[in-house]
């Protein structure tokens, strides 16, 4: 006897062996019992789930003879028909007949009554995949059905029908089930086979699966012809080429601990395996999209379909780094996936993205700028830096100060020399221009950081009729542009009212082309020394 596949030896053969579809199988067969049966069915969901299957087992329950609460009795001569390759049941796949000659050919033996059975049954698949003119054709029929006739029409993609084909069908939306309701069909299935695979094993195959059920025991069939019919968790990685959950959980270590030199090692580790580069970044992209998940939910087993000690191994790690950090590394991960079919060297396109990752500090974009101030901070906390106190800057004598500075705060909010841009002179710039703009960005720094170390990168400033004027020099067009929005604008005017009253703020663009430097000598008043 020739071996059929596990989905097809299993696949339901009455609504309650139907897997996680109860609000679907609950209104077929109540429709059953009733008699109440429409004239047009739409079946909608992703692939595998069922929706051909009840498709069947409707088709053979509303032709049953005998029927058991809704459920077709499988023993009657009708039942027996609809089982095999009934002309009262016709199957067509829209995919390969999707034209208008073909679907007329289908319609026009519609008129003709049923054989064997009491109605007559069409089921055509895909139907999302039928041309303009063959859903005219249909429409045609649709509106005005035989008695005996029954359509079903079943697809992936509902949105892509037309509105009038859709308003003549009842329209049942079939959901994705989830990783334990897959677990529960793999045990059934393999205990009644006599094969036997372990609990993270099954796991890893219903994740694999994506949510279709055809897919998962596909799956579980290839592995036990790799392995027999005992196995293990590596078993079914070796065959889906991914790496295990330990393996990614010590790469996301080092990515997170911007430990390169591991990185480049556990990438190498990867391609030695003989693992696909394509699997492991979809396998690195759902390991962060956990961490973020339980940086930000805390326990969100359910939503990740995972082991509560997995669980706990990914809160633990999420506390090590921040949401932004995760985020950022997130989507360049995203970002590199579909690239990777398109270079010819993917390993490298792989070490580049990861090298960015560990090393936010040395990116220009803007999106990195709070990276590198949390690296700052935990390099601080984790003492790779020793602070030094700088030499305070000599103070003005009271009679020297301007009014605006009477309650200035101490240096502590200055900005940095050493973080400023090279700054051009301006015939208009003066001491007092200068002591005006300290006090501004003090008060500046003070509200909004990250506008603070946006403004640090202007090339000149200078007052002119009670306006204080930053100006950025060409290089620095992505700056001037956001902070000359007109809700920046009007934030740094407010604060301009509150510290250097009755002066103003005013953003330029300008011609000058310096450059900043890369990394600060000097955080907040303090000087920064490399241990």
């Amino acid at each position: 006897m020739a071996y059929h596949a596990l989905y097809r030896k299993y696949r339901p053969s009455r609504f309650s062996e139907v897997v996680a579809e109860e609000h679907v199988t609950g209104i077929l067969k109540n429709q059953v019992k009733t008699g109440r049966v429409a004239h047009a069915y739409l079946f909608s969901g992703s692939r595998g789930i069922g929706k051909t299957s009840t498709a069947r087992i409707f088709a053979k329950a509303i032709n049953c003879l005998n029927p058991q609460d809704g459920e077709p009795c499988g023993e009657c001569e009708a039942c027996k028909l609809s089982s095999q390759d009934s002309i009262d049941i016709i199957e067509m796949d829209a995919a390969s007949n999707s034209r208008v000659d073909e679907m007329r050919a289908l319609l026009d033996k519609a008129e003709f009554a049923p054989v064997y059975l009491k109605n007559k049954v069409y089921i055509i698949d895909e139907a999302h995949m039928l041309s303009k003119s063959a859903n005219n054709a249909l429409l045609k029929t649709l509106e005005e059905p035989p008695e005996h006739v029954v359509f079903i029409l079943a697809t992936t993609e509902p949105q892509a029908l037309p509105a009038t084909i859709l308003s003549r069908c009842q329209r049942f939306d079939f959901r994705r089930p989830s990783v334990a309701e897959m677990v529960g069909l793999l045990k059934r299935v393999l205990s009644d086979v006599g094969a036997r695979i372990d609990e993270e094993g099954m796991m890893c195959i219903a994740r694999a699966a994506d949510g279709g059920f055809r897919d998962c025991l596909s799956i579980a069939d290839q592995c036990l012809a790799f392995s027999g019919n005992d196995l293990t968790e590596d078993d079914v990685l070796s065959v889906l080429g991914s790496m295990n959950g330990d393996f990614l959980f010590r790469f996301a270590d080092s990515i997170i601990e911007s430990d390169s030199p591991a990185v480049m090692k556990q990438i190498d580790a990867v391609i030695s395996s003989g693992r696909d580069i394509g699997i492991f970044v979809q396998d690195l992209a759902s390991h962060f999209r956990a961490l973020l998940m339980a940086k930000v939910c805390g326990e969100c087993s359910g939503i990740l379909d995972c082991t509560r000690d997995t669980m706990k191994m990914y809160l633990k790690q999420a506390e090590s780094t921040s949401r932004a950090r995760l985020e950022r590394a997130l989507q360049a991960i995203m970002d590199l996936q579909p690239n990777l079919r398109w270079v010819s060297m993917p390993r490298v396109l792989l070490e580049s993205t990861l090298m960015k990752i560990c090393h936010p500090e040395e990116s220009e974009e803007l999106l990195a700028v709070s990276d590198r101030i949390a690296e700052i901070e935990k390099k601080l906390s984790n003492g790779s830096f020793s602070i030094v106190s700088s030499q305070p800057s000599p103070k003005p004598s009271a009679e020297d100060k301007p009014p605006w500075e009477d309650n200035a705060e101490t240096d502590v909010y200055a900005v940095p020399e050493e973080r400023k841009a090279p700054v051009s002179v301006h015939p208009a710039a003066t001491p007092e221009a200068e002591a005006i703009y300290k006090t501004f960005m003090a008060a500046l720094m003070r509200s909004d950081l990250m506008l603070g170390m946006q403004l640090q990168l202007s090339s000149s400033h200078w007052c002119d009729d009670e306006m204080l004027n930053i100006c950025f020099d060409k290089s620095k067009r992505s700056n001037y542009n956001y902070t000359s929005s007109a809700d920046i604008k009007q934030k740094l005017r407010k604060i301009a009212a509150e510290s250097i009253a009755p002066y103003s703020v005013d953003i330029l663009l300008g011609d000058d082309t310096a450059q900043t430097s890369d990394l600060p000598k000097e955080l907040f008043g303090v000087e920064i020394v490399k241990e």
